[in-house]
């Protein structure tokens, strides 16, 4: 059953709502705490109270100090152990119970989560989780989990927003890509109105018939895919998602986005695309963020295309533009060395090895670089 609607609520819960709305702007948390829970007793699938309850119970944690909140912390443990049994009414009470002492137990919006998810009201999964996120914001399992909460919400584009921060981590995460690819379709669903009669996973049979239909729906194409795919069968392995295919097909629906363009210009470069990759890597620098990386990413191009002398100007300037010694700058400098070799300037090579030797011996072979240069007979030095 889907989340309670606040139009569920009797006209004697209504005005409490609104009493504790009022209240909450005057500052009256605990009031607020108090009337909620009247109301979740009844409604606990009610996630516009929920929300409200939350505001006030943070409110009120703000309070505490650190000791509070740790023994609240280790009071909490043992519901982790056992949060299953009894039930989603026992899981949820437990919740309750937990997030009522510490609205920011990891345990208790987890229990949140799961009884939720066995209640079937997935906005209120995706609450518990997004609370999670706020904590942990790089918990890759639990954004993989509220992804696919998003989308049970019918939710496709807060579903992309997720997908796109588990790229932002790993750019090569098969999850993440495959979840990136059914928020996209459920998106185009949505704005196609094709989820009248059924939602878009019994129109979309299998994974190839889906890759199709995202295919379809972008604008540079224009003929229409009947084909199907036999789905594997049993002891078949699943297709595996092609990195580079997903980070193309991103690109192409979010031309704007220059986190996805860099990622789409690694691949590139990795699959030995290099004049493409180059293509992307100057609109990325465009991005003050993206610059430096831009720079290094389109001087490798170059060097493996055979244009040094262009790889030595763009590894300039993004070594002029780094301070310190952190480790892109030991990159950029440790590239810069092996092209000035390439040009036959051993001096300018030396040089820059030992920029990086008197800050990382350890870094890569500049040791043994610096080593064989010294024990030449040829040295001068």
């Amino acid at each position: 059953m889907p989340d309670t609607p606040l139009s569920s609520l009797d006209s004697r819960q209504q005005r409490l709502l609104a009493n504790a709305q009022r209240a909450l702007e005057k500052g009256n948390a605990e009031y607020v705490v108090t009337a909620c829970g009247e109301i979740l007793n009844d409604h606990p699938g009610c996630l516009p109270v929920r929300r409200l309850q939350r505001i006030a119970q943070l409110r009120q944690s703000g309070k505490g100090g650190w000791m509070e909140k740790a023994v609240s912390g280790l009071t909490n443990l043992p519901f982790s152990l056992g949060g299953k049994s009894g039930g989603p009414e026992k899981s949820l009470a437990r919740a309750d119970k937990i997030l009522s002492e510490d609205p920011r137990s990891l345990v208790g919006l987890k229990l949140l989560a799961e009884a939720s998810g066995e209640f079937e009201w997935p906005e209120t999964v995706a609450f518990a989780l997004e609370a999670i996120r706020e904590i942990e914001p790089e918990n890759r399992d639990n954004l993989l989990a509220l992804g696919e909460a998003w989308l049970a919400a019918d939710k496709p584009d807060q579903a992309l927003t997720v997908a796109d921060a588990l790229l932002r981590l790993n750019a090569v995460d098969g999850e993440a890509q495959s979840l990136m690819r059914k928020a996209s379709i459920a998106r185009t669903t949505d704005q196609g109105h094709w989820d009248k009669g059924g939602d878009y996973r019994d129109k979309l049979k299998d994974e190839s018939e889906s890759i199709a239909l995202e295919k379809q729906s972008a604008p540079t194409e224009t003929n229409s895919s009947n084909e199907k795919t036999k789905p594997p069968s049993a002891g078949e392995a699943e297709p595996k998602v092609n990195p580079l295919e997903s980070a193309q097909d991103f690109v192409s629906r979010y031309a704007g986005d220059l986190d996805g363009r860099y990622r789409l210009a690694q691949l590139l470069f990795e699959s030995e695309q290099t004049e493409a990759a180059i293509a992307e890597y100057q609109q990325t620098q465009k991005s003050p963020k993206l610059r430096v990386a831009s720079l290094f990413g389109m001087a490798r191009c170059f060097r493996k295309r055979g244009l040094i002398d262009l790889a030595v100007t763009q590894l300039s300037t993004a070594k002029s533009e780094l301070s310190g010694m952190e480790e892109l700058k030991k990159e950029v400098i440790y590239e810069l060395g092996c092209c000035y070799e390439s040009l036959e300037k051993p001096e300018e090579a030396i040089a820059e090895f030992k920029a990086i030797y008197t800050e990382d011996i350890g870094f890569r072979d500049v040791a043994a670089r610096i080593n064989a240069r010294y024990a030449s007979p040829k040295t001068s030095e």
